[in-house]
């Protein structure tokens, strides 16, 4: 240990121009090189943040789009039922204009006959 200590008080610093500055020139390339860092960190937090913003306002669109999509394909079906509700009762109205069809109904639901007919009700069979 005793030579190390030798070695160590023999060599000594080089104080030249050359050794300041290129010393200079390391602190400078340190000081940019943490700016450029604060410069990037500064840029990519509203990045960040805008990214976000987008992809929640994206996803909460989409879910809005797919609910109404679904309400569509709803009133479509109603829309369908409703046609053929409408189909029916314009037979319907057709079938009520006609003498024949309104005296057979009344008839049928409500036991009416026509001037000389004898109506007969049997006993429905409920085997």
């Amino acid at each position: 240990m005793v030579t190390a200590n030798k070695r160590k008080s023999k060599v000594t610093e080089v104080h030249s121009d050359y050794n300041k500055e290129q010393q200079l020139q390391d602190k400078v390339k340190e000081r940019r090189r943490r700016g450029l860092i604060r410069r990037l960190i500064a840029f990519a937090v509203p990045a960040l943040v805008l990214t976000i913003l987008f992809i929640s306002v994206f996803t909460s669109q989409a879910a809005t789009i797919k609910e109404k999509q679904i309400q569509q394909k709803q009133a479509e079906e109603e829309l369908v039922k409703l046609e053929q509700q409408e189909e029916y009762l314009k037979e319907e109205i057709k079938k009520l204009n006609n003498l024949d069809y309104i005296g057979e109904l009344a008839r049928r639901d409500y036991s009416m006959s026509k001037p000389g007919e004898t109506i007969f009700k049997l006993p429905s069979s409920s085997n």
